[in-house]
C-alpha cells in the first residue's frame, strides 16, 4: 500500500477441490436417468443422507435444496408459527433471521460472546418471553456456540434448539457431533462451505416424528408409507437433486483429512499471530473436540496495533492475503431489510407492530473494529502458506503508524 513489494505473489489453494471421484459419481447419475428426487427413487440422496448422519453421529438426515431452506423447514417441523419468537444471534448470515420470518414468527437478536463471535447464552436468557419458541445458535467460523449453557437454558424454559451448523460439518462438542445437540441441526453446502455441491443443505434429526415432518415439508407435503404424524402439512419442493448428492458423497470422503489438516494449520497460525502485538486469534475451546474451520477469525486491537482494522484488512489484501471482516450484524444487513413487509408483519403478529431497532453492542464492536476473517481454503496449503500470512501481518504491524498516517485513495 505504501509502494513496496507484496509478501505473497502466488495464489493459495483453489476452492472447491475435486477429482475423478466427483466425475465418476456424476457419470453414474447421468446414465441412471434418475436425476431428481421425485417420482424416481432417490438412490444417491438416500446414500448421502445415511453417510452424513453417521458422520455427524445422528439418527438420520434429510437433504434439502439449501441451508436456508433447511432452517425454514426445521422451524416449521417444530411448529413455529405466527405470533412466536425465535432468538437468533446478531452475527450471522441473513438466512438465520429469514427462517423465522418464513414461519411468520419474529426473530429476536441476541448479542454475541466476544471470545467466539457466537451467540451469548447470557443475552439469550434476557430475551426469553412467553412467546419464545426456539433458539437458533449459529456455530460461527470455526467456533461452536456454548452448547452446554444453551442446552440448560432450553431445558429450563422448555424451548427447542435448532443448531445452525452451516459453517461446521464434522465438528464435535465434547465428542458429540454438531447438529445432534438440538432438536434439529441445519447444514449448508453452498459454494464456499467446507463441503460443497455449489448449493444444497441437510437437516439432522434424532426424533423419528421430526424426521417424518421434515421429509414431508421438503417434498410438497407428501407422506411416505409408514409415516405416523397426524396433522396435514403444507410443504414445498425443497428437495436436493441426485447430482448434488453425488458430488457430496465424494466431498464427504475428503472431509476427515481436510478437517485435520486445516486444524493443524490453524494451530500453527494462532501460535504465530499471538506473538504480534495487537492481534488476538479466536482461541479454540477445550470442549471443541473436533474443529471444522470455515473462517479463521482473529481480532485486532486498533489502539495497540496502531492502525484501524479496516486499513489493516486493506493492507493484508495488498500483501496478497485474502481476508475480510466477517458478517455484519444481521439486523443491519441489506439482505435483511428491517422495513420489509414480511418482517414487519411477523413482528406485528408477535405483538411488536413497531419493533425498535436492535442494538447488540458486542456484535457492533466486533464487526466495526475488531474481526478479521480468512477463508478456510487458505489453510489447505503447506506451512509456507501459513507463514506468509504471519509475515504479512507482522510487516503491517511493524509500519502501522506510518500506514495509519498515510493519505491513500480511500481512507478508513
Amino acid at each position: 500500500m505504501l509502494g513496496g513489494e507484496p509478501i505473497r505473489k502466488r495464489p493459495f489453494t483453489r476452492w472447491p477441490i475435486f477429482d475423478h471421484r466427483e466425475r465418476a459419481q456424476l457419470e453414474d447419475v447421468l446414465v441412471s436417468a434418475n436425476w431428481g428426487g421425485f417420482p424416481s427413487p432417490n438412490r444417491k440422496a438416500s446414500e448421502f443422507a445415511a453417510r452424513f448422519a453417521e458422520f455427524q453421529g445422528v439418527r438420520c438426515a434429510i437433504p434439502t435444496s439449501s441451508g436456508t431452506t433447511a432452517l425454514e423447514v426445521a422451524l416449521k417441523a417444530l411448529g413455529v408459527g405466527p405470533g412466536d419468537e425465535v432468538i437468533v444471534p446478531a452475527i450471522t448470515f441473513a438466512a438465520t433471521a429469514y427462517a423465522p420470518v418464513a414461519c411468520m414468527a419474529r426473530p429476536v437478536f441476541a448479542d454475541v460472546d466476544p471470545a467466539t463471535a457466537c451467540i451469548d447464552p447470557r443475552s439469550v436468557e434476557q430475551l426469553i418471553t412467553p412467546r419464545t419458541r426456539a433458539i437458533v445458535p449459529v456455530h460461527y467460523a470455526a467456533a461452536l456456540a456454548d452448547l452446554d449453557a444453551l442446552t440448560e437454558t432450553a431445558r429450563k424454559h422448555s424451548l427447542a434448539i435448532v443448531e445452525d451448523c452451516a459453517h461446521v460439518p464434522g465438528a464435535r462438542w465434547r465428542d458429540r457431533g454438531a447438529g445432534s445437540w438440538g432438536a434439529l441441526g441445519c447444514f449448508s453446502f453452498q459454494t464456499t462451505k467446507p463441503m460443497t455441491a455449489g448449493e444444497g443443505g441437510i437437516i439432522t434429526a434424532g426424533d423419528p416424528e421430526l424426521e417424518q415432518r421434515c421429509q414431508s415439508l421438503i417434498n410438497c407435503g407428501r407422506r411416505r408409507p409408514g409415516d405416523t404424524f397426524e396433522e396435514p402439512l403444507l410443504g414445498a419442493n425443497y428437495r436436493m437433486t441426485e447430482w448434488q448428492c453425488a458430488v457430496l458423497l465424494s466431498q464427504l470422503e475428503r472431509m476427515p483429512e481436510q478437517i485435520e489438516h486445516k486444524s493443524r494449520q490453524a494451530a500453527r497460525l494462532r501460535s504465530r499471530l499471538e506473538a504480534i502485538g495487537g492481534i488476538h486469534p479466536i482461541a479454540r475451546d477445550a470442549r471443541l473436540t473436533r474443529e471444522t474451520i470455515y473462517i479463521f477469525l482473529f481480532r485486532v486491537d486498533e489502539r495497540k496495533l496502531g492502525v484501524s482494522r479496516n486499513r489493516f484488512v486493506r493492507a493484508m489484501r495488498a500483501e496478497g492475503i485474502p481476508c475480510g471482516v466477517g458478517n455484519d450484524p444481521v439486523y443491519r444487513s441489506a439482505l435483511f431489510p428491517a422495513d420489509s413487509p414480511q418482517y414487519l408483519a411477523a413482528c406485528q403478529l408477535a405483538g411488536a407492530p413497531n419493533p425498535p431497532r436492535p442494538f447488540c453492542p458486542v456484535a457492533e464492536r466486533l464487526f466495526e473494529h475488531e474481526l478479521v476473517a480468512i477463508p478456510h481454503e487458505v489453510l489447505l496449503g503447506d506451512d509456507a502458506d501459513v507463514d506468509d500470512i504471519v509475515a504479512a501481518a507482522a510487516k503491517i504491524a511493524s509500519c502501522a503508524r506510518e500506514l495509519a498516517g498515510a493519505k491513500l485513495d480511500r481512507t478508513n
